[in-house]
């Protein structure tokens, strides 16, 4: 975008600045079975492993960062014009996170805190320019202003809420795409702290929640219970493992067990200490705040003092989980297809800034990690899932609560426009991909002043 050629020395950047201890990147075990990135011209690179590694293909399916900008002596340099220490500066510090290039089909134009993200179409993008001049990402925080901008024609698109499902996707004046998302939301436990380092415990939190409930009346149905790790759409996800019961009184046996007893205030205690944590979340995001008072209630119900916070994300990410300073956490994780959860899972992954910041450490779960890595016969893959997501759920370092159904609308004018091999125009109804995406063919999307009429095949 701003001129400078792409080339592969930017590949192999990226991952030198990846594997950089500085940078404190969560995907250097993306990488590490990496043993060289060579640079044979300026258009390709060759990548050397150390061992069998059948994700690969798909790691290097991430965003190139642009040498030139970034490299030891721009950081230097940008540093010292802002009067920090060169030494410790890094590029997680700088400008660059705010004023990204690319050689995307959009050049990066402004980014308005808490407002707005423009992007203009970049005309020299290799496979033709975008259809629009323009996208603008607007930042709507109330759930009710999002819903009236997108009737008023401000906003084109709009991700449904789930208690708007059944009024919207019926509704003949937009178009409506749906699926099941790859992901899931959970309760993590730190199981470096107590009372989470007993699988009892993290068992009868689980229990004591009625999660049926939850997707009854706070997603309205639009969600599956879950039990496991993996994308519940693929084989690789277990469904011989059924979810964990709504049992309270079981969940006060298993408690008993493990040594609590209510008090004559009615609370839970073992050796005069009270069972007490804080469950935290993050703002901005309404069903999970409803979870919180769910969860919050559930336990309080059986014996459990929790507290409860609710805090900003940056905060959130950058001083509680990332530090891994917390007791229980309501999160969720977005996934691939693929079934390598090393980053999530691997025992290795549990230091600052890394993502198992639960703290799960188990070495059967770690060899079979490491197999499904290293297999690519697809069926060995399949076994070796199987039995990591029956010991995960026997292990509960989650209380597994659901994966989500999404519907968004779009103004049913934006349509697909393409040009034949004649040259003459041509408009398609949006589709969705395999996997459910209804924007793979955004650059080919174009907003009619008028809604078309289309023949039957579309």
């Amino acid at each position: 975008h701003d001129g400078h050629p792409f080339t592969a020395r930017d590949v192999k950047f990226t991952y030198e600045a990846i594997m950089d201890p500085k940078n404190l990147s969560p995907r250097v075990s993306d990488y590490e079975p990496v043993r060289a990135v060579q640079v044979l011209d300026p258009l390709t690179v060759k990548v050397i492993y150390k061992r069998l590694y059948s994700p690969a293909l798909g790691t290097w399916g991430i965003g190139i960062l642009p040498e030139h900008l970034l490299n030891k002596k721009a950081l230097r340099k940008e540093a010292l014009e802002r009067g920090m220490d060169p030494n410790n500066f890094s590029i997680r510090q700088s400008r660059f996170n705010r004023h990204p290039i690319g050689c995307g089909p959009f050049v990066f134009r402004e980014w308005k805190a808490d407002r707005h993200i423009i992007l203009d179409r970049f005309e020299k993008y290799w496979e033709g320019p975008p259809n629009y001049k323009q996208y603008v990402f607007r930042i709507i925080p109330d759930l009710l202003t999002q819903e009236m901008e997108f009737y008023a024609g401000t906003v084109d698109s709009y991700s449904v809420q789930p208690h708007q499902v059944a009024r919207l996707k019926n509704d003949l004046r937009f178009q409506n795409f749906s699926g099941t998302s790859f992901g899931y939301t959970y309760i993590g436990y730190n199981m470096r702290r107590e009372p989470f380092k007993d699988r009892r415990v993290r068992l009868a939190l689980g229990m004591a929640i009625n999660v049926d409930e939850i997707i009854k009346y706070v997603l309205y149905g639009q969600g599956e219970r879950i039990t496991g790790p993996f994308v519940k759409q693929t084989d690789y996800y277990n469904y011989r493992i059924k979810p964990l019961p709504y049992d309270p009184e079981g969940a006060l046996r298993l408690l008993e067990e493990a040594g609590w007893k209510r008090n004559n205030q009615g609370w839970l205690e073992k050796d005069g200490k009270k069972l007490q944590f804080t469950l935290i979340t993050n703002s901005g995001n309404d069903l999970r705040k409803a979870i919180l008072a769910i969860a919050q209630d559930s336990w309080k119900r059986i014996g459990i003092d929790v507290r409860t916070d609710v805090l900003e994300w940056s905060v959130f990410i950058q001083e509680r989980i990332d530090k891994a300073d917390f007791d229980a956490v309501i999160l969720g994780w977005q996934m691939g297809i693929e079934p390598d959860l090393y980053q999530i899972w691997h025992s290795s992954q549990t230091h600052p800034y890394q993502l198992n910041f639960v703290g799960f450490k188990n070495k059967q779960a770690d060899d079979l990690i490491i197999k499904i890595r290293q297999e690519y016969d697809h069926d060995k893959q399949v076994q070796y899932c199987h039995k990591l997501h029956e010991i995960i759920a026997r292990e509960q370092p989650y209380t597994f609560l659901y994966v989500s159904k999404w519907t968004a609308v779009l103004d049913k004018r934006i349509v697909i426009k393409d040009v034949d091999e004649n040259g003459n125009v041509v408009y398609r109804k949006i589709t969705p991909t395999k996997t459910g995406d209804y924007t793979f063919y955004f650059n080919k999307w174009i907003k009619l002043p008028e809604v078309p009429r289309f023949s039957p095949e579309g």
